[in-house]
């Protein structure tokens, strides 16, 4: 008879293995509408909270026991040193903030994650001891994917609106292509597992229906990197199977041979249209850029060589590196991207050398110990499943099945960037084949035992630690709570319509969590548009307009402290500075200084060369206006909005000259098609006065009256222009159409009427 203890032992043990299953099924499904990213939070907080109850049981597990029990594997050292690693990384981070806890809006790879997903593997290792429960987490990926399969098909194919998924394409991630490239590893455990002799016929059919379904999500979306992607997998699960040749069924081997054929088909000339739906277009950083990006950050230096410029920085990476040629880019130039196209590329600028090294030996690490077991396994004379008595439940194929799935997902990593769910995949699948290659009879994995001596000291330091233990899961279960709660208050606060509300949500997340910046940015807005209403009554409230901009600055000024290197922090800080300046002068030099240290943080975005100038045209310092908008303009050639201010600068600087020949530069550039360029062209022209000239202005003012008719400031000036020349009858049939288009103009209205008395 088992005793109390043993009994709750052996409960504690089942549970935390449920908890695994449960996290396996939960995490790819869970998404929260009510967080700013429906997607990367609730899915990182979820698996967390798992993560943090299992270490919690196994903490009760050791007390009841006095004993500790810890199966080691191959892999822990390396993992811990890995671990280490990427804290130096961290510490040393462009933004620690980031580094330590990931971003609110958007999901970034932080080193509260990584622990949590080394935790993860520590975990499967330690409870994915029998080829039982090792199965059943198998049986529980391919349930998820085929589930997440089905809802994805009903949304797309089908157009039905589900209440699980609402708006949403998938539940698995915010990017269908990242859906895709989490569906694939699925389709090959399902469509390998039907290479076996003797499948149970619901087993089969169970794999069957999983590959269809899988094979379905991919045609519908019918990216072509998929089929790349799927060759890959195709070709190993061939020459898995002829290994096995043995333990294969060949009809089988032929089914996926034709899938081979029919994925280099789709490579070659596309997969049918007639199957794909419409998914929304995605955005993402090409491969010339995000290359560019990285190689010089590796390249700025020893640190960031050694350890990249920290753990989810990226998006100061790419302000700071970002080369002059993406300002050419038709769509993308003004976007600030926040990730690069892989994360091939993202550990690499963010880690720097060591962090991809550490995850280059793992990977040969592990793939050397399954070359091992494999050549050991595939012969007869092994008889490694009778020498386990695996025979009911043999898993050595299924072992190597998970490899190859394993291996698709990183080849995953240079195609697409992870998010929570593929980096939980890709640690659930490492954790699975260590355990399933020791399952195999391969020395991966070592029992290791430490009874406690039963002495009264030795009991007091077990029952410390035991608590200490216990007291840290606790707390760091709490912290996650509030900062849950926080960003939950901080989305409902974004969508309040009142002002009262809007404030009252945001005062109530930065209670929760004060160290986040976008929530000062977020409340620092919400005072300035409170202030912007308010000046607009009848009798504005002076002092509360002032206080309101105040608290705004302020607000503003302290996100930029807790982040110092984010250009849209210090971007926004300037707009508060800019808004306030209408009430304090001296704000426009706030303003300006706050610009000037977002553009050492990007030098080359025009945008804001351009702030810049248009800030001290308000000083009135036109020399050093023109010296910005030129400096917008030779980091964009074609930055139209540039041109114009620089023009205008140079006409008020007296220097005609100057502001005619820019717009000769915008006309020779492609610009001939926007009315208002002609029109403000011909205006300088006219001003200026020779004869050339006014025939020049009255050929630009036609054009601009030919592109938009209904243009009144090119239609009066060429009345004027008419007037002055003596053709009246051509002037008043101008100033009619202006009159047309504005009846209630007093001033046309006049102009007519003199015209009309001076012919008669």
């Amino acid at each position: 008879m088992l005793s109390q203890n043993e009994k709750a032992i052996k409960f504690f043990d089942w549970f935390s293995y449920g908890l695994v299953l449960l996290n396996i099924i939960v995490v790819p499904l869970f998404v929260d509408r009510n967080l700013l990213n429906a997607y990367a939070l609730p899915k990182q907080y979820i698996f967390s909270g798992f993560l943090l109850v299992n270490l919690l049981l196994f903490a009760l597990k050791t007390i009841l026991s006095k004993k500790v029990h810890y199966r080691k594997s191959i892999l822990d050292v390396p993992l811990l040193i890995f671990l280490s690693v990427a804290l130096v990384s961290s510490l040393f981070s462009a933004s620690i903030y980031d580094s330590f806890l990931g971003r609110t809006e958007y999901f970034v790879f932080n080193f509260s994650f990584f622990v949590f997903l080394v935790l993860f593997y520590f975990i499967l290792v330690n409870l994915l001891h029998t080829p039982d429960r090792w199965r059943g987490v198998l049986d529980a990926i391919l349930g998820v994917g085929g589930f997440a399969s089905i809802l994805f098909i009903l949304k797309t194919a089908f157009g039905l609106d589900l209440p699980f998924i609402n708006q949403f394409w998938n539940t698995v991630d915010g990017i269908n292509s990242s859906f895709g490239l989490w569906i694939m590893p699925v389709f090959i455990i399902a469509a390998g597992s039907l290479i076996k002799k003797n499948v149970e016929v619901g087993r089969a059919l169970f794999y069957f229906f999983v590959m269809i379904l899988c094979l379905g999500v991919l045609l519908i979306m019918g990216f072509g990197f998929f089929w790349w992607v799927m060759l890959i997998g195709l070709i190993l699960l061939l020459l898995l199977g002829v290994s096995f040749l043995q333990d294969a069924r060949l009809g089988w081997l032929s089914a996926l041979f034709a899938l081979l054929i029919l994925s280099c088909i789709f490579i070659i000339f596309g997969s049918p249209k007639s199957l794909q739906s419409i998914v929304p277009a995605e955005i993402s950083l090409d491969m010339a850029p995000s290359w560019a990006i990285t190689k010089n950050v590796l390249f700025s230096g020893a640190k960031n060589f050694l350890v990249g410029s920290g753990l989810g920085t990226f998006a100061s990476d790419f302000s700071k590196f970002r080369t002059t040629d993406f300002n050419y880019h038709p769509t993308a130039w003004s976007l600030r991207f926040t990730q690069p196209l892989n994360s091939f590329f993202a550990m690499l600028a963010e880690g720097g050398v060591l962090v991809v090294l550490g995850f280059v030996f793992i990977l040969l690490f592990v793939l050397g110990h399954v070359f091992s077991t494999w050549f050991k396994a595939r012969g007869s004379a092994f008889g490694i499943s009778h020498s386990l008595h695996l025979t009911k439940t043999n898993i050595r194929l299924d072992v190597f099945l998970v490899v190859v799935a394993w291996v698709v997902l990183c080849v995953g990593l240079i195609t697409n960037f992870y998010s929570v769910s593929l980096w939980v995949f890709w640690w659930l699948l490492l954790g699975i084949v260590i355990s399933g290659l020791s399952l195999l009879g391969h020395n991966m994995v070592k029992e290791k035992h430490w009874t406690l001596e039963d002495t009264p000291q030795y009991n007091l330091v077990f029952s410390f630690s035991a608590i200490v233990v216990m007291a840290m899961v606790v707390m760091v279960g709490i912290l996650g709570a509030r900062f849950y709660v926080a960003d939950r208050v901080f989305a409902r606060g974004l969508q309040e319509s009142g002002y009262e509300q809007t404030e009252m949500s945001l005062q109530k997340a930065l209670s929760l969590r004060r160290s986040s910046d976008i929530y000062h940015t977020a409340i620092a807005s919400a005072y300035l548009v409170q202030a912007s209403q308010l000046s607009k009554e009848n009798n504005p409230n002076v002092q509360a307009v002032t206080d309101l901009l105040s608290r705004a600055v302020n607000e503003a000024r302290v996100a930029t402290e807790l982040s110092p290197n984010s250009v849209a922090i210090w971007e926004n800080l300037a707009t508060m500075y800019e808004n306030t300046s209408a009430l304090i002068p001296e704000a426009t030099d706030w303003a300006i200084k706050s610009l000037d240290k977002a553009s050492e943080l990007e030098p080359t975005n025009p945008i804001l060369m351009w702030r810049l100038g248009n800030n001290y045209m308000l000083q009135k310092n036109i020399p050093k206006a023109i010296e910005y908008y030129e400096k917008a303009v030779s980091l964009k050639r074609d930055y139209l909005g540039a041109y114009v201010t620089l023009s205008s600068a140079y006409e008020l600087n007296k220097e005609t000259d100057k502001a005619i020949e820019v717009y000769k530069n915008l006309l020779q550039s492609g610009a001939g098609n926007n009315p208002e360029i002609l029109f403000n062209f011909g205006r300088l022209l006219y001003n200026r006065g020779t004869r050339a000239d006014k025939n020049d202005a009255e050929k630009l003012w036609l054009e601009a009256v030919k592109l938009q008719p209904s243009y009144s400031n090119a239609l009066y000036s060429l009345g004027l222009l008419y007037e002055n020349r003596g053709d009246k009858a051509k002037a008043l049939e101008y100033y009619y159409k202006v009159k047309d288009l504005n009846p209630n103009n007093k001033d046309i209205i006049d102009k007519i009427k003199s015209l009309l008395a001076g012919v008669n």
